[in-house]
């Protein structure tokens, strides 16, 4: 009779979005299942925001409408929603099966949420950026997207298709920080494996990503006349920003010479 074996139980992969999420701590009620409505204090202070080019001695009278110290705040984004992952497993009822499907219903849900969440997040992503901006080749869309995030004078996130992993660091466009991933102006890289065929050939720039996420419940449950025991690993969990800063979208094909 063959050796039984437990496969030790992975990691996920620390390239993807959970590992650049900044999380909020939360305690009591999930009263974020109804969503998260973001309050933007660092982004849109452009129509805010001005230099004095009067005269230092000039009247009211003199003064040009444009010199009135005056602004509008941003549109704040749309509500973010919460979503529910989840994982199923299965077998019969021994001691060892039940222990088998707790372990990996909780394993394959941990594997396999970020990349869901991703997958997710992304078509919010699209949505806020609208057209993206077409760009020759990553070294075109990452600069444009970090002219973008240093117009607003702050650090941010670029979310990327992992395919395009090997791409940006054969031009030379990724800097290791720990276990982290930079651009050359100190943005985050996150290249997801749930953006693979959702943002496919687009390049998005935001603020910093926000999560909120409850604990990870686990049930379970017996069907004694069909010697049957099955659990469900689950979570609830909001992910936003306070803005989208822009798209690319590169145009040339990864396995193009350029020429």
């Amino acid at each position: 009779m063959p050796v039984q074996f437990d496969a030790p139980l992975v990691n996920p992969a620390p390239n993807g979005l959970f590992a650049a999420v900044i999380w909020q701590p939360w305690e009591g009620p999930l009263r974020f299942l109804e969503g998260v409505d973001i309050t933007v204090f660092n982004y849109g202070g452009a129509e805010s925001f001005g230099v004095w080019r009067a005269d230092w001695c000039t009247t009211s009278k003199d003064l040009e409408p444009t010199d009135v110290k005056t602004g509008e705040r941003p549109t704040m984004p749309d509500t973010f929603t919460a979503m529910t992952t989840w994982a199923y497993d299965e077998c019969d009822l021994t001691k060892r099966s039940r222990e088998e499907v707790l372990t990996r219903a909780e394993q394959v849900h941990r594997l396999q949420e970020p990349n869901a969440a991703e997958t997710e997040f992304a078509t919010r992503l699209l949505a806020d950026t609208g057209a993206a901006d077409p760009a020759a080749d990553i070294t075109a869309a990452l600069a444009a997207l970090e002219a973008g995030l240093a117009r607003t004078n702050t650090v941010g996130v670029i979310h990327a298709g992992a395919q395009w992993a090997a791409p940006a660091a054969q031009a030379g466009l990724i800097v290791r920080s720990g276990a982290g991933l930079k651009t050359p102006l100190g943005h985050t890289w996150v290249f997801g494996g749930g953006y693979v065929d959702a943002l496919d050939d687009v390049l998005v720039a935001t603020s910093p990503v926000l999560g909120w996420r409850g604990p990870v419940e686990v049930r379970d449950a017996m069907v004694l006349k069909r010697n049957r025991f099955g659990a469900i690993a689950e979570r609830s969990l909001v992910l936003g920003y306070e803005s989208v800063i822009g798209a690319a979208e590169i145009t040339q094909d990864q396995g193009s010479d350029g020429e």
